[in-house]
C-alpha cells in the first residue's frame, strides 16, 4: 500500500484540483503531453497493483511490521496482524474490494486517456470510495467517526 497504491492513487488525486484563496482559483489539472503521461502510468500502475493484491499468499506487511518496535495502530485500528486474519478469513471479499479498485482506476485511465479533467475527478472519487470502503472493513472498522 505505502509503496504502489498510495503514491500513485495520491498522483490521481492531486493531478486535479480547483483551489480558492485570497489570490483566486487554481485551476489544476494536466495540461501538457508529460503531465498526461505521468498521471497515465500512474493510473496503469494502480490498475495493475489490485492484481498484485489479489495474489494468493500475499501478505498484509513484511515481517518486520509485527516485529517489536514497529508502529503502534491509531485508535481503531487493527494491527496488521488483525489485519491479516481478517483478509484470510474473508478472502473472497477482500478480492471484489481490490477489483473495485481496479475498475475505478480504469475509470480514472479513460478519462486521462480522453484527455477529461472532470471526469478525471470524478474517477478520483471512485477510487476514493473504493478505498476507503475496503479500509473500513479491514484497517479501521472500529474507528469512531463523527456522527457514529
Amino acid at each position: 500500500m505505502d509503496g504502489i497504491i498510495d503514491p500513485s492513487a495520491d498522483v490521481l488525486w492531486d493531478s486535479v484540483a480547483y483551489i480558492a484563496t485570497k489570490r483566486g482559483v487554481e485551476d489544476r489539472q494536466p495540461r501538457t503531453d508529460e503531465e498526461w503521461q505521468r498521471v497515465r502510468y500512474n493510473a496503469i500502475t494502480l490498475i495493475e497493483a489490485a492484481n498484485l493484491l489479489s495474489m494468493p499468499g500475499r501478505t498484509v506487511a513484511a515481517a518486520r511490521a509485527s516485529a517489536p518496535g514497529s508502529p503502534i495502530p491509531a485508535p481503531g485500528e487493527l494491527s496488521t496482524g488483525e489485519i491479516q486474519q481478517r483478509i484470510e478469513t474473508t478472502h473472497d471479499t477482500f478480492i471484489q474490494f481490490a477489483r473495485n479498485l481496479q475498475a475505478a482506476a480504469a475509470q480514472a485511465l479513460a478519462a486521462i486517456d480522453e484527455r477529461n479533467p472532470q471526469g478525471l475527478m470524478e474517477a478520483g472519487g471512485v477510487v476514493d470510495r473504493a478505498c476507503e470502503a475496503c479500509h473500513l472493513t479491514y484497517w479501521y472498522p472500529n474507528q469512531t467517526r463523527p456522527g457514529n
